[in-house]
């Protein structure tokens, strides 16, 4: 008997209100109330990454069939369970469906509250919402599925993989136990129903490449997926409440036309079999409800479950989505290859623990050139903001999962979550502030890869340092001081200020931090410092080392007048 129906029992965390409330609550109600919500709670980011493509694979199934009211466009034929049975004619009807989608999604954004047609389609497809047991177990596949010949496996049994691996809070495999773990060994595998549901959506993302059983008849050819969210340097805009943060990701017209297509989530086919045969041939990865569903693993769960029990899941790999060139993908930064396998290919670039999300400013939002593609979550906002929606003040967020760099294994070992703050500026117009704040961020690492950079290299040959560790720790700490200036500075810009008057007053501001990390390395110098070293036919101590500095500097950066 099918049990844990995700439409009826609460599962997903939101926080309810600015003093971090949060409760649990089932989709249905999730989207009856998102209006009320302030944010998606999980256990941990990269949770809410997750589930929130889990609810736009919902919203985009939705409303490319029916617009805020609830009424069938005309455009779209459905069967009795709202499924779309052909597309649309795009050469009579593309423009026409694509000005109505945009009108469906500027109607949901001034009205604030989702209409009741998301209900009333999800119980159309209620069984297939069931986390355990039934003929379509959620996001797994049934073990008189797995038992049909064209299933076969390489190995005797599938993978067995236990609930704090699945947990991404521990990440924890059996071959090796994490020091100051948040939980004891005798609870690491007792997961709640509600946990199960949500860690299983994230781990279908978010996988790894320990497990080694794959199916016999495996295409060779077909590298194996270690979970598509995994590749991601994820980007989400996000309002001022859980409504406002999914609508703002529901780019209903994507920017690329030729993705403009039948939603297919993967609830939404005949039988389990099917759904598996989608996931091992990945034929047609066209449409965005299908890639916010996509399956890493062939997952089968315990038809029933005690929460007193241990808890483990068995998982069979299966294919990868193909990486290069897939603009599909709304909600990433971008890499363009110039060396190896993927050379002239644009593919997802993860963030770098190392770096703060405004660093990569100009990948973000700078329009997309020859060899740089920005988010087209991206241009979705600022098609929005040029068709004079007011949006008013939008936060991006940026979301990763760092690995253990081990492609054995490729073990979550950490997050990145970072985020930006700033007004209404975002257009692809000429004297739009995009481009003005890249020149800034280009700026800053000039001063301190480049000029900083050098002073620091000067003292490190001075003192005869064999490991670049001083150097690295000079440039860490001036991206440091900067960072929080810089994002105060980003979040004070309004649309109407004077770029040139902002621009020097950040210039200004740069400039005061960089000297003041420099005076601070010349305060700190010792005896050999002073000394210093035979560099060709003069002597470089401290002293000529600074002076070569603050010329660099006056280059690069000139002192700005004070207003």
């Amino acid at each position: 008997m099918a049990e844990f129906n995700l439409l009826d029992e609460p599962w997903l965390v939101v926080m309810t209100d600015d003093k971090g409330t949060i409760k649990e609550v089932s989709l249905k109600e999730l989207f009856e109330h998102a209006h009320e919500y302030k944010c998606l709670a999980g256990e941990t980011p990269t949770q809410d990454f997750a589930i929130l493509r889990l609810l736009l694979a919902v919203l985009h199934t939705v409303f490319s069939r029916f617009d805020a009211d609830g009424n069938q466009y005309d455009y779209v034929d459905l069967d009795e369970k709202y499924k779309q049975i052909q597309p649309i004619d795009q050469e009579d009807d593309g423009d026409d469906y694509q000005d109505g989608l945009l009108e469906t999604w500027q109607q949901l954004w001034h009205r604030k509250k989702f209409p009741e047609i998301i209900g009333d389609y999800l119980e159309k497809w209620h069984d297939r919402f069931y986390l355990f047991g039934g003929e379509f177990p959620f996001y797994q596949v049934s073990r008189e599925t797995l038992g049909l010949p064209s299933n076969q496996i390489n190995k005797a049994k599938p993978n067995q993989v236990s609930g704090k691996t699945i947990n991404r809070v521990l990440s924890e495999s059996e071959n090796k136990v994490i020091l100051f773990s948040p939980q004891h060994n005798t609870i690491k595998n007792k997961l709640k129903q509600s946990e199960i549901a949500r860690w299983l959506v994230l781990y279908q993302g978010v996988t790894g490449t320990g497990d080694k059983v794959k199916f016999a008849n495996q295409d060779e050819e077909q590298k194996l997926n270690k979970g598509w969210l995994y590749d991601l340097g994820g980007v989400y805009p996000s309002g001022d409440n859980l409504f406002d943060t999914i609508l703002l990701n529901l780019a209903l017209v994507h920017p690329e036309p030729e993705f403009i297509q039948i939603q297919t989530p993967i609830w939404e086919e005949e039988s389990n079999q099917i759904q598996l045969d989608k996931f091992r041939k990945l034929n047609q990865v066209n449409n965005l409800a299908f890639l916010y569903t996509n399956w890493s693993r062939a997952v089968t769960m315990p038809d029933a479950y005690d929460e007193n029990d241990e808890f483990s899941i068995s998982v069979i790999k299966l294919p990868e989505i193909p990486h290069q060139n897939n603009f599909l993908e709304l909600m990433t930064e971008w890499r363009f290859n110039k060396v190896g396998d993927n050379k002239d290919t644009f593919t997802p670039k993860k963030h770098s623990l190392t770096e703060q999300f405004w660093r990569s400013f100009g990948a973000t939002f700078i329009p997309n050139q020859a060899t740089q593609r920005r988010p087209g979550i991206v241009d979705w906002i600022i098609s929005l903001e040029d068709a004079n929606i007011c949006l008013e003040k939008v936060q991006f967020n940026a979301v990763s999962m760092e690995d253990d760099g081990n492609a054995t294994s490729w073990n979550p070992i950490n997050e990145i979550v970072d985020h930006l703050n700033f007004e209404n500026i975002l257009s692809d117009q000429d004297d739009s502030w995009i481009s003005s704040i890249s020149d800034q961020v280009d700026m800053i690492k000039i001063v301190i890869d480049r000029v900083l950079w050098s002073f620091a290299n000067d003292i490190k040959t001075i003192r005869n340092l064999n490991s670049s560790e001083f150097v690295n720790r000079v440039k860490q700490t001036a991206y440091y001081q900067v960072d929080l200036p810089f994002r105060d500075w980003l979040a004070s810009i309004q649309p109407s200020d004077e770029k040139e008057v902002k621009q020097k007053e950040w210039r200004r501001k740069l400039r005061k931090i960089i000297e003041s990390e420099a005076q601070h390395l010349v305060e700190t110098m010792g005896n050999r410092d002073i000394i210093g070293v035979e560099d060709g036919t003069y002597i470089k101590n401290i002293f000529t080392a600074y002076n070569r500095f603050k010329y660099k500097l006056e280059d690069m950066l000139p002192k700005e007048k004070e207003e």
